[in-house]
């Protein structure tokens, strides 16, 4: 029985030996494994949940206010965003916008892009290299970029109290649809 036992503990240490890699006398190259990732173009928007001119009576000089949009895209990735003319452009008088109340009565307002309140902002996107009226960039910083809406309510104008209000849609086109 003694050897038996001898045989056994013999066997178990060559078992011991031959599966540890420090005695293997040779190794054998194993096959590659591609590792990969496609990064496509892609871009998120956040934009404000409102845009408020406060409140007011007779309108007697322009009322400015601000609001911000965020936006992040695949870094390089070029886009623009676009503003459309909201619920009640078709009311405007004066400009392109208006905020209308629920009797039917409007106030007119318009935004733009830069803080001297000069340039509209709108939905028309450039084609071949002419800027339209959306805020384009040829390469997004690839981190939250946040865009600054420069809203006005012109002077001279006066209307019945209450709520006015409207609704503006922001539309982000990027990579191949965006302006270059």
């Amino acid at each position: 029985m003694k050897t038996t036992n001898i045989a056994a503990a013999i066997l178990a240490g060559t078992a011991v030996l031959v599966a540890s890699p420090a005695f293997a006398g040779s190794t054998v190259a194993g096959n590659t494994i591609a590792v990969g990732l496609t990064i496509q173009d892609q871009c998120t928007i956040s934009a404000p949940a409102s845009l408020s001119f406060g409140s007011h009576g007779i309108i007697l000089s322009n009322v400015d206010s601000t609001a911000d949009i965020t936006i992040e895209c695949t870094k390089e990735t070029p886009y623009s965003i676009a503003l459309d003319d909201g619920e009640n452009a078709a009311d405007a008088v004066n400009t392109t916008r208006s905020l209308k109340n629920a009797d039917g009565d409007y106030i007119d307002y318009e935004l733009y892009r830069d803080s001297n309140r000069t340039n509209l902002w709108g939905s028309t996107v450039g084609t071949g290299g002419v800027p339209g009226n959306t805020v384009d960039s040829a390469s997004a910083a690839g981190a939250d970029e946040v865009i600054t809406i420069f809203g006005r309510v012109p002077s001279h104008q006066n209307q019945p109290i209450g709520t006015y209000a409207d609704h503006v849609t922001a539309t982000i086109w990027y990579a191949a649809q965006a302006a270059n």
